[in-house]
């Protein structure tokens, strides 16, 4: 986690690259075409030790955590259903990770553990049956709603009336439609990719990947917003220029820049 220095400086990194044509969406989410990349916007990033402007032609936001404060919902779940089954595991080993992917690790670690549920006892639970109970738990916790996390929505409003902006999930199209919808950045958003969009989830570079085709932009010209490890291996592996965003110093992010909030992030604005 970078410290607040003394005295900063601003360190302008390359404009976006100018390589070959990116590939073009398609399957846009509104049905219309998706526009040329337009002129770049630069963004300032407050929060580390040489503060950085970064060039960029389009954003692509993670949901769960970084535009909505869904995550510690998730967490809570998934802390009663392991201590339900007497698992030796914390909950927060699993962020970032798709619910199948979560899933079929508990499944393993089922077998060498006593759930709590007598009935449970007799036949250990399927991959299958624990991503349906997981399911059902946080989509049953989400129907209370969420709210935006800080600087999420003046961010992504901004951005989105600027350059194509996109939110890559691990979660199921269901839960972050209803998740943005509540937190009213559904609208604003040229592209929603879930997991049931790609062959593999996070930390496979699918998810960004897919998104910057919608978007109808290189990975070069792209920046990734991701809170967890698992999401800024993603959105590097896919070739994004990545900015972690977490308070906590013991969450290690393997992003280019880290900062702690959302608020951070200044768009730098032309008349």
């Amino acid at each position: 986690m970078p410290h607040a220095p003394a005295a900063h400086r601003w360190h302008t990194l390359p404009a976006p690259s100018e390589r070959r044509d990116p590939p073009m969406p398609d399957a846009p989410e509104n049905g219309e075409p998706s526009p040329a990349p337009g002129p770049a916007l630069v963004l300032r990033l407050r929060g580390s030790a040489e503060r950085a402007e970064l060039s960029v032609r389009a954003a692509v936001f993670d949901c769960d955590g970084l535009l909505v404060d869904s995550e510690s919902i998730w967490l809570d779940m998934l802390s009663s259903w392991l201590a339900e089954y007497r698992v030796a595991a914390e909950a927060e080993e699993f962020l970032g990770l798709t619910v199948e992917d979560t899933a079929g690790s508990l499944a393993l670690r089922l077998r060498d553990a006593r759930p709590t549920d007598p009935a449970a006892r007799t036949a250990p639970l399927s991959t299958e049956q624990i991503r349906g109970a997981l399911t059902a738990r946080y989509s049953a916790r989400l129907a209370a709603g969420v709210e935006p996390m800080p600087g999420a929505w003046r961010l992504f409003s901004t951005l989105a009336a600027r350059i194509p902006v996109a939110v890559a999930s691990n979660g199921l199209r269901r839960d972050v439609t209803a998740m943005l919808t509540d937190s009213e950045l559904l609208p604003l958003a040229q592209a929603v990719c879930t997991v049931e969009d790609v062959a593999a989830g996070k930390p496979a570079p699918d998810l960004y990947l897919r998104a910057c085709e919608k978007l109808g932009v290189h990975p070069a010209d792209a920046v990734a917003f991701e809170d967890s490890p698992a999401g800024a291996q993603a959105a590097v592996s896919a070739g994004l220029v990545v900015v972690g965003v977490n308070p906590d110093p013991a969450v290690q992010l393997p992003a280019m820049h880290r900062l702690s909030s959302l608020d951070h992030v200044d768009p730098v604005l032309n008349p």
